[in-house]
């Protein structure tokens, strides 16, 4: 996941990538805490993934010019031989209809436009993309991207260049899933030619040395003298490269290699089985308000996300209990600086380098 954002609550925009896809990422972009983008090179297509965050209705216009400027300018930044997707929560209604904006809208909107609406169907027009989600004909639970109480509106969108029109085979909204309690997860099926490429990497194998301590260091010197004499004449070349072989085969038998291979990922280490049936308790409340908003099972939902959150704290206080005293100890000092490593290299957005800019700045 690529993050952009400065307060923590407020504004902030991010973009998920599959697993399989993470080595096909090229480059990031952080325009402000309101737009990113992220690059891939999926074969010999180029996608250029952006994600944005309209202001409200109720900012000032100096607020809504600058991110409009911001994201022109990011997408005038992507050449037009490069696939280019929006997903934006706009805050605009671009109406139900499109009479004047036949070319952008597909007529199978929701609502009544509004001023907002005209903005994105004017930085549609200006940059020949169209509405993904107002091109598919749609029940109106599959067009409504946000709810709250007996209000309903379409203000999340996906937007693509009209000549990547035939590459969007559906778009449409998925009111079951439980995403926030507002907001409507939509899904884009976009279709794909990818050959999955195979990286060689040099696995570098080594003795396990910092396994070199307590019992297994008693062990390595009991094995290094139960073997032959040390020889003391002779070609000292020869002495030291046998003497070196032998302590090397010992610590192999000993301590044992690392293949060079990174361990999995495991993100939620901390989870158990209270997280997860809080998690899916809450999952089921949220189904049953969605079907019949009423009190009850307003009250219902709320009691089941407070749950959810205790749980995931007291969980993850738990799981770290055990590690803050590991860290305290003469051993645990050396996880430390393992820790800040990690922490750092997490920072990095490209980790593997896989294509460089020629003089045209295209990849």
């Amino acid at each position: 996941m690529w993050y952009t954002g400065k307060t923590r609550n407020r504004n902030g925009v991010a973009i998920i990538v599959d697993g399989n896809l993470k080595d096909e990422v090229v480059e990031i972009k952080r325009k402000s805490d309101r737009i990113i983008l992220v690059k891939l090179m999926i074969d010999e297509e180029t996608f250029n993934i952006i994600s944005a965050y309209a202001p409200q209705i109720g900012l000032d216009e100096s607020t809504k010019k600058a991110f409009w400027e911001d994201l022109e300018e990011i997408v005038q930044g992507v050449p037009l031989g490069e696939k280019l997707f929006i997903g934006a929560d706009l805050n605009g209604h671009v109406g139900s209809t499109n009479e004047g904006f036949e070319r952008v809208h597909g007529g199978y909107g929701y609502g009544v436009k509004n001023e907002g609406g005209e903005s994105i169907l004017n930085f549609a027009v200006a940059y020949d993309l169209i509405l993904a989600n107002t091109f598919f004909k749609k029940r109106e639970s599959h067009l409504i991207t946000f709810s709250s109480g007996p209000n309903k509106s379409q203000i999340d969108f996906v937007m693509t260049r009209k000549v990547d029109r035939a590459v969007c085979k559906d778009c449409k909204v998925l009111p079951g899933e439980c995403l926030v309690s507002q907001h409507k997860l939509m899904v884009v099926d976009v279709g794909v030619k990818w050959r999955k490429q195979k990286y060689r990497s040099n696995k570098c194998i080594k003795t396990r040395w910092w396994n070199l301590n307590g019992g297994k260091m008693a062990l390595f010197k009991d094995k290094m003298l139960q073997g032959d004499p040390w020889r003391v004449e002779g070609e000292p070349n020869m002495i030291w490269d046998e003497m070196a072989s032998r302590i090397r085969n010992t610590a192999r038998e000993v301590l044992g290699e690392s293949r060079g291979r990174e361990p999995p990922t495991k993100e939620t280490w901390w989870w158990n089985e209270e997280v997860q049936q809080a998690i899916k308790a809450k999952k089921e409340c949220y189904k049953r308000l969605h079907k019949c908003r009423n009190e009850d099972n307003y009250k219902c939902f709320r009691q089941a996300r407070k749950d959810a959150k205790k749980a995931v704290r007291e969980a993850r206080g738990k799981a770290c209990e055990g590690l803050y005293q590991k860290l305290e100890t003469k051993d645990g000092e050396k996880d430390i600086y393992r820790i800040a490593k990690q922490r750092e290299r997490r920072t990095k957005d490209l980790i593997r380098i896989k294509c460089i800019k020629d003089e045209a700045d295209r990849f």
